[in-house]
């Protein structure tokens, strides 16, 4: 029998791929797969200039542009995603609209209490 997907699984897989050495700086330190991506989403967020050779073999520096979703992307981590607000299904009755009808009547259950019953006055 074939073992189901669980995306816990999954996540548990990435993690620890994340966490393998990837590279190497200049001077030897290992670099894991997460700090690289890491560099690679701030390079993207400010904008980076890297030497390219072009066909002729010849180095030049190539800069790239600020991403806009990049710099998103990294705010969201650093601050904290607000949370997307779900829309509610037309046909049923909104939390706001059912708090002002309860409060509505308990202010009028109030009033009439203070009040006393209607008086009927005929019209002149």
């Amino acid at each position: 029998m074939a073992q189901r997907f669980s995306p816990r699984a999954l996540t548990t897989e990435v993690r620890k791929l994340a966490e393998e050495a990837f590279s190497v700086t200049d001077d030897g330190t290992p670099i894991t797969r997460a700090e690289s991506l890491a560099r690679l989403l701030w390079n993207l967020a400010l904008g980076y200039t890297e030497k390219v050779r072009d066909e002729n073999g010849t180095l030049k520096d190539v800069t790239h542009p600020p991403v806009a979703w990049a710099g998103q992307f990294l705010y969201d981590r650093l601050e904290g995603r607000a949370t997307t607000a779900v829309p509610e299904d037309d046909t049923r009755i909104r939390a706001a609209d059912k708090v002002r009808e309860l409060a509505k009547q308990r202010l009028n259950k109030m009033a009439a209490s203070v009040i006393g019953p209607p008086v009927h006055r005929p019209k002149p």
